[in-house]
């Protein structure tokens, strides 16, 4: 994947970064690749997700895959409403999502696709990392010139252990890693072990947010510096800048 048309702007999540979206608990990214327009997750909130799509000027019906992380209401809130702007949409989900919540999806959608524990490609240079430490959780991968990028909801399996899976599949250096780090109840330690490890597996730049926790944040920025990106709700992402 050619990473200079690739784009990504984080729309609904707790932490704002742009005062001009609004700022609601959860969290989904607008991915825009040369051949594909995902909505990872879609927040906890419908009415709030859709103004923050208009606000930034990115368009609904261009949406051809809505990305599920977890099942959590945080994460899939605003399905709903973007399903009635635009069912045009093949939807991903873990295999411990709802089997209600699959059935109604695919009768609002063009079909659902349901992801097992294995990492799986959905899209060329496009993947999911499968469920991980039985998370009931996967994250989204774009595989670009310029290294792998790794979207991830909340990081229940832990963000480190994603990143490590990433690297053995692909052996190649993680671009970024965008999305919660999950790491809002973890000790001081903690954190700076999970940065080392980052650290240690090749991980470039960071964008942490949503479930993270300010703590996190802090110890972050204090050791990525310039490679650590402020994110929150109206971040925007050009891959060809990083």
């Amino acid at each position: 994947m050619n990473k200079d048309s690739t784009k990504l702007s984080v729309i609904f999540d707790n932490i704002n970064h742009d005062s001009c979206c609004t700022s609601l608990w959860g969290f989904s990214a607008y991915i825009q690749t040369p051949k594909h327009t995902i909505l990872f997750d879609t927040g906890s909130n419908g009415r709030s997700l859709i103004k923050n799509l208009e606000t930034k000027g990115l368009d609904i019906r261009k949406i051809d895959t809505i990305f599920i992380s977890h099942f959590h209401w945080d994460h899939i809130g605003g399905i709903d409403s973007i399903l009635e702007v635009n069912p045009n949409v093949k939807i991903f989900v873990n295999h411990t999502t709802s089997p209600n919540f699959i059935r109604d999806m695919s009768a609002m959608s063009q079909g659902v696709e349901v992801i097992g524990k294995a990492f799986q490609k959905i899209y060329d240079d496009i993947y999911s990392t499968g469920e991980l430490n039985h998370s009931k959780e996967h994250s989204l991968v774009l595989d670009t010139d310029g290294g792998v990028v790794v979207v991830a909801g909340c990081s229940h399996a832990g963000i480190s252990d994603i990143a490590q899976r990433v690297k053995a599949f692909f052996n190649k250096e993680i671009l970024l890693i965008v999305g919660g780090y999950h790491l809002n109840d973890k000790s001081q330690k903690e954190i700076l072990e999970t940065i080392e490890r980052l650290k240690s597996l090749g991980t470039k730049y960071v964008a942490p947010s949503h479930c993270t926790g300010e703590r996190a944040f802090e110890l972050f920025k204090k050791e990525f510096g310039e490679r650590y990106i402020d994110s929150g709700a109206g971040l925007d992402i050009d891959l060809a800048t990083l």
